[in-house]
């Protein structure tokens, strides 16, 4: 998703056993459903005790106005237990009448799912009819509807992960509950009609509709069956043995890049083949880029859904292409592991989006052109998860999910890039031949059936001949990032004790066997590199005994496994005056998120990173490595903005760090291109101050893309420049777009005035709202700029209030991203607490709790950051 995944059991896993015994059904409990929009674990498993051979057949009409659909379900399934009601999910919409078994039954529909009473079933086949309607939604989710304001056209696409295709079919909607699907879709005459199967039919009704008819699909979970529909612009390519097609709504679709798009996908077809030794499993493969989509990709059964911005409305960089490639490759990875082998709950949705994960960054270096593909993946992404896993929030790979709610809580970089760097690893322990072997095993057992973390891991030590389970123990079921650290002493210019130390992990306190390498340069810059072995706090080295005294060592610096880098002192000294001499991207990297990590624990000042940074950065060239490191010189910055507000001091220090990043900015802005540029343009932007008269003359050449006019645009009103508003009306002429919608309100709502931000705050709680929650998002994101704290501050009982209000309107996700984006900093330990108890309220969801959570650390962060400026300054 959102991207983004046996006969002979060698190994009982004590963990998984334990999962196993933790999401078995409790009898006393699995009669009783709660009232709400969610559904719990051991009502998901009950139900499928007594429910099995489902098969949905729906019939949609569809209308172009934001008003609800009408609906006709007929759903057939055996039910060995009738002794007790039995429920199906459908969250809001109305229920007009209830067919079971050729009865009609009485409608019981709470909002969140219909009950069926017992006095109307039987045990055996049953045939349930349902008519209903249900309006369309504007946050992503379920059906959305979206209507583009430059040609007026109607655009339609289902998002059913987690839990949401009951917000258009009434269902069993859970995964281990596969069903085969047919549908038949009544819609206006121009628009295409998508789903997993090609249509076999389409009739005309009348010189305004036409009707599709699509036929059974495959057997797979109700979370990737999927519908798009719209006057959407079709490529087909016809090429490959699986058809092939790439839909956008015609107002976009200008900036596709179309060839390249079908190039990458049968790259990634023909791998995927080859690598996991089973063909494609389903009958064809379209891609739909949709607007207002809320995540990076979604895995839907022969018709993936993406988001616009993989093809940004400007020319495509190599790095733009690169992560095109990627999204593609993981969802396409997905139809292997997620769609043919299915997860029996969401305890495993992290194996889903791991294994998607590092297939489509391997995928992408195997098969395609961007074969950097890895090095971005330990470079960028795996920070993800290294940053992900030092919240307080941090969980163990595998998780225990309780119920619906917490799944999206649930998915973040622990999901995604750890357990990759996990998955990563085991491959590197087992070897590549094993591996692969495993997964080929692996999908020709479980295909089409759904499987478990014990399945998978009996797979893998069956090929590999040994127990996995002290393995998936310490990697996958216990929460925290370790530490590594390298101490030694020499004598006469030679080493004479060198211990890898191992700290314990944050949040769990375990301690995990490591297998890497490590980098040694010496004070004549000789370069020796030594294997490490790690299972414990103490590791002495002796094979690094007797050589050359170090200047400086490097842990880990092939990236074997996942694991802190605590660089010693002297090493810390030796960058001060030979950062610039590294090249490889992988040091690079762990170098520069070493230095991060050093500065939010306190031990490394926020202007020594600044000035690491205003050093070295200007000679970078590797777009992936300057975005990060410049977002951690942005960071570092803004403790500085934040000082006046937390100490009796004046703010001009940030300022003349401000005026040095925007020089070096506009520097490399003009001396470099395509995504290293890209990255210069956008911290350049946000330290824009001096350089206003540059800005104008961008913005008068007009040579650049629409959407960088309006961050310039945006600028300007942050500024308070005289001419801002003549900017934001001459753009808002040019581009009538949804985009262009959504950038005027962002641009305007950077002015420094507490009643513009009022109204966005206010307007952040209306359901009735008219931007969907992608845009609110954008705008939210960037109401506040950091150099505005005294406004944050001015407005935080409006934004508290604002927050309370959104509980239970306003959707988790919105919520969430709301208190993220706008509860101000306070840098204090008091802050903190305040936040810890605000996470308490039991009326939180999931996650807005981990978000709060998330807040509060960022507070006690930033005590430790301001104090290490206090001791140097």
């Amino acid at each position: 998703m959102k991207s983004w995944f046996t006969s002979i059991a060698i190994v009982a896993l004590a963990g998984s056993a334990l999962l196993a015994c933790t999401n078995a059904p409790d009898k006393s409990t699995a009669l009783t459903r709660k009232d709400a929009p969610l559904l719990e674990r051991h009502v998901a498993a009950a139900r499928a005790e007594r429910v099995s051979n489902v098969h949905y057949k729906f019939a949609l009409k569809l209308p172009a106005d934001n008003v609800p659909f009408t609906g006709t379900a007929h759903i057939s399934f055996d039910l060995s237990d009738a002794s007790r009601p039995l429920t199906l999910d459908m969250i809001d919409g109305e229920v007009q009448n209830i067919e079971l078994n050729g009865k009609p039954v009485a409608v019981d529909h709470n909002g969140f799912y219909i009950t069926l009473p017992a006095s109307a079933l039987s045990t055996g086949k049953q045939a349930l009819t349902i008519h209903y309607t249900h309006p369309y939604r504007r946050d992503g989710s379920g059906l959305h509807w979206f209507k583009d304001p430059e040609d007026g056209e109607t655009y339609l696409y289902t998002q059913f992960e987690d839990y949401h295709f009951n917000k258009v079919f009434p269902g069993f909607d859970q995964p281990d509950l596969k069903a085969t699907y047919t549908l038949v879709v009544d819609a206006p005459a121009h628009w295409q009609v998508i789903s997993a199967k090609r249509e076999s039919q389409v009739e005309p009704l009348s010189e305004n509709y036409q009707r599709w008819h699509f036929p059974r699909t495959e057997l797979f979970s109700t979370y990737i069956f999927s519908l798009h529909a719209g006057p959407y612009k079709v490529w087909e390519d016809n090429s490959h043995k699986v058809p092939m097609r790439l839909f956008a709504r015609q107002s976009y679709a200008q900036y596709v890049g179309v060839e390249q798009w079908f190039e990458v996908t049968r790259q990634g077809m023909d791998f995927f083949e080859q690598y996991f030794e089973y063909d494609y499993p389903f009958s064809k493969y379209d891609q739909v880029l949709v607007p207002d989509f809320n995540f990076g990709a979604m895995e839907n059964v022969g018709a993936v859904t993406f988001t616009e911005r993989l093809q940004p409305r400007r020319a495509h960089t190599r790095k733009d292409q690169e992560t095109m490639t990627m999204v593609v490759m993981h969802e396409l990875a997905h139809h292997w592991f997620g769609n043919l082998v299915t997860m029996k709950w969401w305890d495993d949705i992290w194996l889903n989006e791991s294994f998607a994960d590092f297939m489509g960054y391997y995928a992408t270096a195997k098969a395609t052109e961007f074969t950097e593909a890895m090095d971005s993946f330990s470079g960028s992404r795996k920070s993800w998860g290294y940053n992900e896993d030092q919240w307080i929030t941090s969980h163990p790979i595998v998780q225990d999910i309780p119920d619906t709610e917490v799944v999206m809580a649930s998915i973040d970089g622990i999901t995604y890039a750890k357990g990759a760097s996990a998955l990563i690893q085991l491959k590197h322990y087992i070897g590549d031949d094993k591996f692969q072997q495993a997964l080929a095993l692996h999908f020709d057992r479980y295909a089409f059936k759904n499987a478990q973390l014990k399945d998978f891991l009996a797979t893998l030590s069956e090929v590999a001949g040994e127990d996995l389970s002290t393995w998936s123990a310490q990697w996958l079921e216990t929460a925290g990032v370790n530490a590594l650290q390298a101490k030694f002493s020499c004598d006469n210019g030679a080493i004479t004790h060198f211990d890898m130390v191992q700290y314990p992990a944050n949040v769990s306190g375990s301690l995990r066997t490591h297998k890497l390498d490590a980098l040694l340069i010496g004070k004549d810059g000789n370069k020796t590199t030594i294997d490490v072995n790690v299972t414990g706090a103490s590791n002495p080295q002796p094979q690094a005994v007797g050589k050359a005294c170090p200047a400086f060592v490097l842990p880990n610096v092939s990236d074997y496994t996942f694991a802190r880098i605590l660089l010693d002192e002297q090493s810390v000294d030796y960058l001060q005056n030979n950062l610039g001499a590294f090249k490889n991207p992988i040091q690079k990297a762990m170098i520069w998120r070493s230095l991060y990590e050093s500065m939010i624990d306190g031990k490394l000042s926020a202007t020594a990173l600044l000035d690491l940074g205003l050093k070295n950065l200007p000679a970078e060239t590797n777009p992936t490595l300057l975005r990060s490191a410049l977002g951690s010189v942005e960071t570092a910055y803004s403790y500085l903005v934040l000082r006046p507000y937390v100490r009796n001091t004046d703010g001009a220090r940030a300022a003349l760090y401000r005026k040095r990043l925007e020089q070096m900015a506009w520097q490399g802005y003009q001396k470099q291109a395509g995504a290293a540029q890209r990255a210069w343009f956008g911290t350049w932007l946000s330290m824009l101050h001096t350089q206003l008269p540059q800005a104008i003359t961008l913005l008068e050449k007009a040579e650049l893309s629409l959407d960088d006019r309006w961050r310039i645009a945006g600028a300007l009103v942050r500024e308070q420049h005289p001419n801002a508003e003549h900017w934001v009306a001459k753009l808002s002429e040019e581009d009538q777009s949804a985009g262009g919608k959504v950038n005027q309100a962002a641009a305007l709502s950077q002015a420094p005035n507490a009643e513009i931000k009022r109204q966005w705050i206010n307007e952040a709680t209306q359901a009735s709202s008219e931007f969907a929650y992608s845009e609110m998002r954008s705008i939210l994101w960037g109401l506040i700029p950091v150099e505005q704290h005294g406004l944050n501050l001015e407005l935080e009982a409006d934004i508290m209030a604002a927050f309370n209000r959104m509980t239970n309107v306003q959707s988790p996700v919105l919520q969430a991203t709301f208190a993220g984006s706008l509860i101000p900093r306070h840098c204090s330990l008091e802050a903190q607490a305040t936040l810890l108890a605000l996470a308490e309220n039991p009326e939180l969801p999931a996650t807005v709790v981990k978000t709060i959570k998330k807040t509060s650390q960022a507070e006690a962060r930033c005590v430790k950051v301001q104090q290490k400026l206090d001791a140097e300054l």
